[in-house]
């Protein structure tokens, strides 16, 4: 048995699309005014900071420093800023067209998963209120994932993050635990807190940036690459591959 630590964009779900010119989505209108307002920082605009596979944390900063170039967003800081974008958050209206959508694979990948005995954890760069509106817009169960989970709120850079799931795993032997992500930032994280990894390639991660040298140092966690999440049974094998390693 495995506990997966999922990643959520570019992994299970992707945005449907860019934001339509003059239109703002929820999650960056309510961080955009957090900002402006706690970091002094007018006009700031969250999507400038964009970066796939950085934390919301990091973006934040990056958008921030646009307007105000020495500017740091600390521990303290940040818990403010999320305070108010969470005052300030107003989900979508009803009945309007969904902005997160589920990849392909999903959720029957994370059923097998389950079937085969492992369980589910959540490991994310998004903050906890913005994950949770992404899961039920891709029509994905939060559910399903019960094991650990962390998120952006208390992670500045990915493996902060997974160390937060780890603890929350509490004794866990970290080789029985599986990153699944989509980016280099992911792997990196998965590598500095010593966790296997399971690249997925559906949105561009190749192969060749996931599989190390055969000579790899046996202190480097093993990784492994799936094309994506659309064949249940190479995920489960890839992963029952894994925790033998």
């Amino acid at each position: 048995m495995a506990i997966i630590l999922c990643d959520l964009d570019g992994t299970l779900l992707v945005k449907t699309r860019p934001d339509p010119p003059g239109v703002v989505s929820p999650k960056r209108a309510a961080i955009n005014q957090a900002l402006a307002e706690v970091c002094d920082a007018p006009g700031v605009d969250f999507s400038q900071g964009l970066q796939h596979g950085l934390t919301d944390w990091q973006i934040s900063e990056r958008a921030v420093r646009i307007r105000r170039p020495e500017a740091r967003i600390d521990a303290a800081v940040w818990q403010r800023v999320l305070a108010r974008a969470a005052a300030v958050f107003r989900p979508p209206a009803a009945g309007s067209a969904p902005i997160y959508r589920r990849l392909a694979g999903v959720p029957e990948v994370l059923h097998a998963l389950r079937a085969a005995g492992h369980v589910l954890g959540l490991v994310t760069g998004n903050v906890e209120l913005f994950a949770r509106l992404k899961l039920s817009e891709a029509g994905i169960d939060r559910g399903l994932f019960t094991g650990p989970a962390a998120f952006g709120d208390h992670g500045y850079e990915r493996a902060d993050i997974l160390r937060a799931a780890l603890a929350a795993a509490d004794g866990v032997n970290t080789r029985s635990v599986v990153v699944l992500g989509d980016t280099l930032h992911d792997l990196a994280g998965a590598q500095a807190v010593g966790l296997p990894f399971l690249g997925t390639g559906a949105m561009g991660l190749r192969r060749d940036q996931v599989i190390q040298d055969a000579r790899r140092a046996p202190d480097v966690p093993p990784a492994a690459w799936v094309a994506d999440l659309g064949d249940p049974g190479a995920v489960v094998t890839a992963v029952a591959e894994l925790i033998a390693s």
